[in-house]
């Protein structure tokens, strides 16, 4: 079995239903008699809705391409207002291990685990890049005591009300010429909840955030407002680290 990946992502995106979809959303153009798609070396192969003619949804296109932000999720997926939404994304040789896999990852737990990692990147780069700008240094410690302070935090915020409303597979195949060198499945799950929910459940975490001084209020709303944001985790080195540069540069 090859190695699974994982991501999560904090966007805004459209419900669905299994296999027959009750809210109009923007299709890709992608679709035909053969589920074949050329992407260069990438070829789709099949997807869900092929032996249909159906076109696969923009929003998947989107994922695919590594476009996780709210604004551009929610220009290709209508009525989700006052929703936070999460996609995970199981990747993998087989399909019903790779749907199984995801369909029952502890999303709560993966939720929080994100939220932890992330406030430490943001933390660390706020306070180097502010002492950076007034030529100043900060003392690695204090850095260190920082980030943990957030990740103490964090760790153990506890995410309920979570739904999951959609999923969707793809098999691509990599081709060097004539001879295929990959098969894999992508399977995307969404999972929604309510906006203030989620807010609530990171103000109750930050709240354990010292906030003594006007510099740590400071940071403690850049933190909280890049954790609103779009947010992204794969056992993938390649996309986390894709995925908290952005969220950090944001």
């Amino acid at each position: 079995m090859k190695k699974m990946m994982f991501v999560l992502v904090a966007g805004v995106t459209a419900l669905f239903l299994f296999g027959c979809a009750t809210t109009k959303t923007a299709g890709s153009g992608i679709k035909g008699k053969s589920a074949s798609v050329k992407t260069g070396k990438r070829v789709i192969v099949d997807y869900q809705g092929a032996t249909l003619g159906k076109e696969i949804p923009e929003w998947v296109t989107l994922l695919v391409e590594g476009q996780y932000s709210q604004k551009v999720l929610s220009s290709v997926m209508p009525n989700l207002e006052h929703k936070k939404v999460f996609v995970t994304m199981g990747r993998g040789d087989n399909l019903d291990f790779v749907q199984t896999w995801t369909d029952l990852v502890d999303i709560e737990t993966e939720v929080a685990g994100t939220l932890e990692r992330v406030a430490g990147k943001v933390v660390e780069a706020e306070m180097n890049g502010k002492a950076s700008a007034s030529g100043k240094t900060v003392e690695p410690s204090e850095v260190d005591r920082t980030v943990n302070m957030y990740r103490a935090s964090l760790v153990n915020v506890r995410i309920s009300g979570l739904e999951r409303v959609a999923s969707y597979w793809i098999e691509t195949q990599v081709k060097d010429g004539k001879k295929v060198t990959d098969d894999y499945f992508e399977y995307y799950a969404v999972w929604a909840m309510d906006e203030k929910l989620f807010d609530k459940h990171l103000k109750e975490a930050m709240a354990k955030v010292d906030e003594t001084t006007t510099e740590a209020q400071e940071l403690k709303q850049i933190v909280s407002a890049k954790l609103r944001d779009s947010i992204a985790i794969s056992n993938d080195e390649a996309v986390v680290q894709e995925a908290d540069a952005s969220v950090v540069a944001q």
